[in-house]
């Protein structure tokens, strides 16, 4: 039986390595798309066009308007002395930003008033409006516990004793690499084990290779374990590949257990391998195969936390989410390269992506008898 399996898996790489074509489809495809997120992704969002109207023209309100371009997140480029063109500004995409500084600013400030600073952001892009949103209220915040303490120095009067520390674990610098780029890698490694896999046993019966196979020895189960080994063999490596990518090229860290990764990629990929094996099955061509897994990935895309988190869906949606196994592999993930989890804190996720496994496994093998029939 294993010398069957063997011959089986040797004969899938010839094959495989003929073809000039669909080698560097599945695997330098993936990799350059992985490489173009991660480098689009590891430059930081900054120097945003930003329009200021300054109302005030004090020296608390130029004060204010420096301390928003130190940020980084903003770079004035347009400087309006009044609100009539911001609505034009922002439909021509001239800025992505504007800063309204209240008349009587300096003043309020002095006498103890809160004057309120309007940061009006273009939210068709919603990562840059974040941004934006987030850096606004930092430095507008800091220029203000500034300025209140030199009042307080220049006054006398003891500076205020509240004073806020934050500290982000895990990601200090808040890159959003260390988010995106894993995340891709996950995507990018089911979507190459469901293709590999659903084009083993689709192009034997294309070819119509595949009643030969079954007139020989081997066995169906021999047959379907063949074509798996094969690509659990090339998704591990294009795992491999991708992983180092991301953490010597892009710098996304890796604090926790390679070997624990490694175990849990290899769990990853055979949940992956069984839908694209059933695909495999149930496909008449290598092009209606191709489709199936480009609608399967876009399912697991949507209920794998890939795009937005999970927690924020409906719970039959969250309920859904379970039985992809993508959501687990990208929550074990980040726990092991960012914070150097160990495997002992995901028993859950485990114990899903296991199921799911052996499930989807066991309903493949039986859809291929069927068929077979």
């Amino acid at each position: 039986m294993l010398r069957r399996i063997l011959n089986l898996v040797q004969k899938e790489f010839i094959q495989l390595a003929r073809d000039r074509f669909l080698a560097p489809f599945i695997i330098l495809g993936p990799l350059t798309e992985l490489t173009l997120i991660a480098w689009a992704t590891s430059t930081p969002i900054e120097y945003l066009p930003t329009a200021i109207v300054d109302l005030d023209r004090s020296p608390a309100s130029r004060a204010l308007v420096v301390t928003l371009q130190n940020s980084k997140t903003f770079d004035p480029t347009v400087y309006l002395d009044d609100t009539d063109r911001i609505a034009g500004l922002i439909d021509q995409g001239t800025v992505t930003a504007v800063v309204v500084i209240p008349p009587d600013f300096e003043s309020d400030l002095r006498a103890g008033r809160q004057p309120e600073v309007q940061v009006i952001a273009d939210g068709s892009d919603h990562t840059a409006a974040a941004v934006v949103s987030a850096s606004a209220e930092g430095a507008v915040a800091s220029f203000g516990w500034s300025y209140v303490r030199q009042l307080a120095a220049a006054q006398n009067l003891p500076p205020p004793e509240i004073d806020p520390r934050v500290r982000v674990w895990f990601n200090e610098d808040l890159r959003a690499a260390n988010f995106e780029v894993p995340s891709e890698l996950g995507l990018m490694l089911a979507a190459v084990t469901q293709m590999i896999a659903c084009l083993g046993i689709v192009r034997e019966r294309e070819l119509g290779t595949l009643e030969q196979l079954l007139v020989t020895p081997t066995r169906p189960l021999e047959l379907v374990v063949g074509k798996a080994s094969t690509a659990l063999v090339i998704a591990f490596v294009f795992f491999l590949l991708a992983l180092s990518i991301s953490i010597f090229l892009f710098g996304v860290p890796m604090r926790g257990s390679w070997l624990a990764l490694a175990a849990i990629a290899l769990l990853m990929i055979l949940a992956e391998l069984a839908v694209g094996l059933m695909i495999s099955t149930i496909s008449g061509t290598q092009q209606q195969a191709l489709l199936l897994v480009f609608v399967v990935i876009f399912v697991e895309v949507v209920f794998a936390g890939y795009a937005f988190p999970v927690s924020t869906m409906p719970e039959p949606l969250q309920f859904i989410a379970n039985f992809v196994p993508m959501k687990h592999f990208l929550i074990v993930m980040r726990g092991i390269m960012l914070k150097g989890s160990s495997l002992t804190y995901f028993g859950y996720e485990i114990g899903m992506m296991a199921v799911l496994a052996l499930a989807a496994n066991a309903v493949t093998l039986m859809v291929f008898r069927r068929r077979l029939d």
